[in-house]
Order: structure tokens, then sequence, then C-alpha cells
């Protein structure tokens, strides 16, 4: 049975194993066994949290497998709350002229600031040998399926950023021919960018736009367009309304989307249900299914029955979910 559910400190260890091989091109994961066990202290904390405003809160999830950890994905909240988020933004600019008679449409990209703050999903990580098979799809959906039942704990406005194209030594197109022109390199290493305080951007690009044409062939391709490897991330998100806003990454120029909290497909199909019996469901239907627990959240992708307002279960999920026979559980309706 796959079961994604809250990280642990007890976790710590095994996250670490997972990601110690990871993806280089992945800033955001953490880079030693330290950051992982303050990433989940930081989980660990916001649950906890009587306030249920969005400040600065993270939830870490893991992906268990045969009680092994295969994959990991987090929340973070009320990003761009104590200073702005730089990205990229393309557009149109349009350059006219009275005396020559002409109007004409250029590309740009632009510095471009967001002070308000928004919920972003993040930290999405499987391990190679376990991609397929509906994995990513359920770590990855997992998360909104805890948004929908604490909602309040999110902001309105939620961006999913999606990593952009590598070269064959995995390292940024973007970076190489564009970014990385404004900046000693000297100074930091590329595989540490997000850990620094993004304010180095703002200081060392230009404010004005740039023009899109004359850049490097290879560069003007990909701005905006997904990883490979991402791709699938990148219509998995499409498909629950995400959609692209014209903002891209610094670093990689991979596409950021956005939607508002309550337009998200999972969360708003969302539903609880009490549970009627466990056993041997009709298998009418098969979808994600989770328990109603804050502390003690856990997902499966499990087949169900529906009889009036009652769930019919199998009984593995009594154990799987944490659940007894008053329990309530999630499902999409």
């Amino acid at each position: 049975m796959q079961i994604v559910r809250l990280a642990k400190s007890s976790d710590r260890s095994q996250i670490f194993n997972l990601i110690k091989d990871g993806d280089a091109g992945m800033t955001t994961l953490p880079k030693n066994e330290n950051e992982v066990l303050e990433r989940i202290r930081w989980s660990q904390k916001s649950l906890k949290k009587l306030n249920k405003k969005p400040s600065k809160d993270c939830y870490f999830f893991v992906l268990e497998e045969k009680k092994k950890i295969v994959g990991i994905s987090a929340i973070y909240t009320s990003v761009s709350k104590n200073g702005s988020s730089i990205f990229f933004k393309r557009k149109k600019k349009k350059l006219t002229s009275k005396s020559l008679n002409f109007d004409k449409d250029i590309d740009v990209i632009q510095l471009h600031r967001v002070n308000k703050p928004y919920t972003e999903l993040g930290t999405l990580f499987l391990h190679p040998n376990f991609r397929g098979k509906g994995r990513g799809s359920l770590l990855s959906l997992a998360r909104f399926k805890f948004m929908a039942l604490w909602p309040e704990r999110f902001d309105k406005r939620v961006f999913a950023e999606i990593r952009g194209k590598v070269d064959k030594d995995n390292q940024s197109i973007f970076w190489k021919y564009f970014s990385r022109h404004f900046y000693n390199e000297d100074v930091f290493d590329n595989d540490e960018i997000s850990y620094i305080d993004n304010s180095f951007i703002s200081e060392s690009i230009p404010k004005h736009p740039f023009l899109i044409s004359p850049l490097n062939k290879n560069a003007q391709l990909i701005i905006g367009k997904p990883n490979d490897n991402a791709f699938p991330a990148f219509k998995m998100m499409e498909s629950q309304n995400f959609k692209p806003n014209g903002l891209v990454d610094i670093i990689d120029a991979g596409p950021c989307l956005d939607c508002n909290l309550e337009n998200i497909q999972t969360i708003k199909t969302n539903k609880v249900i009490k549970v009627q019996s466990f056993g041997m469901p009709k298998n009418e239907f098969t979808g994600l299914v989770s328990n109603t627990s804050r502390k003690d959240f856990r997902v499966v992708r499990s087949s169900y029955s529906i009889d009036k307002d009652r769930i019919n279960l199998h009984r593995s999920l009594l154990r799987d979910l944490n659940l007894n026979q008053k329990s309530k559980v999630a499902i999409n309706a």
C-alpha cells in the first residue's frame, strides 16, 4: 500500500538517504540531515499552531511504501510575507511611431516582484526507481486533500513553480545564457542559489525590459517551458485548474502556475463522509481517501463504494488510515 503522511522526526535518516543523491537542479531540497530535521520540525510546529491563519508555515509530507520512504512533498504558506518574491515576467511590449506610421509588438522579459503572500507547492521528489504507477500523482494531490480539510491555514492564491529546461549536463540553459551574466559566480555556489536571500537578484538585475529576440536561440525556446521530467507535474497542475501566469523562474525560466484555493479541482470536490463498514467494497469507485486527523493526516488511493451518505471501505484501511468504526473520511465526489 502507498500511503502519504506527515513527516516525523524519526523519518530524518530515511528522508536524507532518499534525497542525498537526488536531482542537483532541485534547489529546494534540504542539503543535509540537519536541514531535513529543521524542515520536519517546522512542519510539526505549524501543525500545532492554534492560530489557524497562514503565517510562514510548512507542511512536510512523505510517501511510504512497504515501510520505506520513497518520496517527499511540501506546502509553504505566506511566501512573500516578509519580502518580495522575484521572478521574470514574459510579456508583449508595443512599439509605435507616428512619424513612420507603424506599430510593432515585441517579446520581452522583465523583473517582477510578487508582494502579496501566497501558498506555494514545492519540494516534490520521488526516488527514480519508484516513479510511475500513480505514485507521483498521489504524492502531489495528497497536499490538496490536506488543504481542503483546513483551508483557513492557507493563502487564497496558490503557486506551483515547475522546474525549467536543462542541458545534457543537468545545468540550467537559461542560467547559462542569460541570468549568470549579472553576477560574479565566485560569490556563491550555483547549487545553493535558492538558499540566498533573493534580494541579491533585485539588486543585480536592471529593472528595464529585456528583448527576448537577441538571446541565444536555445535560451529563447525554453522560457516558460517545463523540464521533460517535470512535464507530467505541469499537466497535473493544469488538470487541477492551475494556469501559467506569465511568471518564470530567475534561474531556469521554468513556468509558474497559479490558482485560487477554492478553484483547485481536488479541493472543490472534496467531501467528508461517515464510514458505514469495513470489508470488501463493491469497487464502484477508486480514488483518494484520507482520514480527517490533522496531526496524523494520511492519504491512500483505494476502491470504495457508497451507500446513501456512508462509505464502505477495505478493512486494511482501518490500519493504513488509523481509522475506527466511528471515523469519517474525505473522498472526492
